[in-house]
């Protein structure tokens, strides 16, 4: 790779990454699973994709579902991943594609188009604490206790596959929209449908030195834009927008091998040059038109729905909890007004909720706080983070209490983060699960 470009990279925080893709005459829709965080309380889900596999070559042999995080057997199914990673590299299943950012068209029936670019992430450039002023930050709260199960997965893991998008800022769609208007010099790398509902992707190699340069150069020009917008040298420019858990376990295994590295006595220029610095991510720009802001609501399992959802209307967080329909309820929260509302559902009615000070707070932060207080008095429920309506809705069959919240204007996001710090976790999704990211590249990070 050209040293200019690699230098231009280097000050964004990114670099062009070593690709691996399937060999010639895998079955890609079959081999291309969607996001291991998605659908985590839905077994038939992952029942299906099992069954739809069988015994092809997939990705799902090599990701672990998070449905499985707290199973009996997830230690197995860990060894059982690296093994496969392993054996895909030693045969020849994965095949390396030489350094190239991949330019990704994913299509779906609700979304139409969405577009991207693949890149690999500097962790050196990477922070989610809440006072961060690196350039690739969180955009919501992380959740520290969900790291160490996920590096299990990552510590001995020979390759990675992304499901991380990261947001720019980019208006006048100079950067990922540029790329697709010259695609005619570009090279087709796959094409398929996929499994579930999810439409279709393509992906296209870029790795000629002119567009590199110019993806670079726009890049530069996107850094100044936002320094000026935020008025400060230290903006944020990548905002997480999926995978926030899965980029901080990255974080969290590249500065454990750093410090390995460090205790060896290796070399600083070899151990900055390691290929567990980075991570593979999918930058998408946050004014896209197939770029859908969706909730993410919450699942409240409790023993007693009833008592669960009486809890809640009567928390001292609570201002008023006044019952309603539930197409009103969709069309509030939806609503400008509805930014600062949440509605609950237990499995026969519906009530739209306000809270005390709603300008001091974003309801998702309010329906966690509620539910820490209700963990605190009755043991045995739990909290689960579900994107779509109904699939929140007939988890009330589980005996779970559905909460709905509204989604952050995109508009906001990149000013609100720059100013307040990341929102709460889980406070808003790209689209629905379905339309979430399915893996298809991997990178070695040993």
């Amino acid at each position: 790779m050209n040293n200019n470009i690699n230098s231009k990279f280097g000050q964004l925080g990114i670099k062009v990454p070593s690709i691996l893709l399937p060999k010639e005459g895998t079955v890609l829709s079959t081999w291309s699973v969607v996001a291991c965080d998605q659908y985590t309380s839905d077994n038939n889900y992952w029942k299906r994709v099992e069954n739809a596999v069988g015994t092809a070559l997939s990705t799902l042999r090599i990701t672990l579902p998070e449905i499985f995080l707290e199973a009996s057997d997830v230690e197995s199914r860990i060894q059982n991943i690296h093994k496969s990673m392993n054996t895909y590299l030693e045969a020849g299943t994965l095949v390396e594609q030489g350094e190239m950012v991949v330019y990704i068209e994913r299509r779906t029936e609700a979304s139409g188009l969405r577009q991207g670019l693949l890149f690999a992430m500097d962790l050196e450039r990477y922070d989610y604490a809440k006072d961060s002023i690196t350039l690739i930050r969180a955009t919501e709260g992380t959740i520290v206790e969900r790291i160490p199960p996920r590096l299990r997965v990552r510590k001995e893991a020979s390759i990675e596959l992304p499901h991380i998008m990261i947001l720019i800022n980019d208006p006048e769609r100079r950067l990922i929209e540029g790329a697709a208007a010259s695609l005619k010099n570009k090279n087709l790398l796959y094409k398929t449908d996929l499994m579930e509902n999810g439409g279709s992707i393509s992906g296209w190699g870029i790795s000629d030195t002119a567009s590199l340069e110019t993806l670079a150069d726009i890049l530069t020009d996107l850094l100044d834009d936002a320094k000026k917008a935020q008025q400060t040298e230290t903006p944020l420019f990548f905002a997480m927008g999926d995978g926030n858990h899965s980029l901080a376990t990255a974080k969290a295994h590249w500065v454990a091998t750093k410090k390995t590295l460090l205790d060896a006595g290796v070399s600083e220029k070899e151990i900055m040059s390691h290929p567990a610095r980075w991570a593979l991510a999918e930058i998408v720009n946050i004014h896209s038109p197939g770029l859908r802001f969706e909730p993410i609501n919450r699942a409240v399992f409790s023993s007693d729905i009833n008592a669960a959802c009486e809890f809640f209307k009567n928390h001292p967080l609570v201002a008023s909890a006044v019952e309603i329909d539930e197409i009103s309820l969709k069309k509030v929260l939806s609503s400008p007004e509805g930014q600062t509302r949440a509605g609950i559902w237990n499995g026969s009615k519906y009530f739209l909720v306000e809270f005390v000070n709603p300008e001091s707070k974003l309801p998702p932060a309010y329906i966690d706080e509620i539910f820490s207080a209700l963990n605190k008095s009755k043991s045995d429920t739990k909290i689960d983070f579900i994107h779509g309506w109904e699939d929140t809705k007939k988890l009330s069959s589980e005996n779970a209490l559905g909460c709905f919240v509204p989604v952050i204007a995109r508009e906001r996001l990149f000013q609100w983060v720059s100013q307040h710090g990341p929102l709460p976790r889980k406070a808003f999704s790209m689209g629905d699960a379905e339309e979430k990211k399915y893996y298809m590249e991997c990178r070695k990070i040993r």
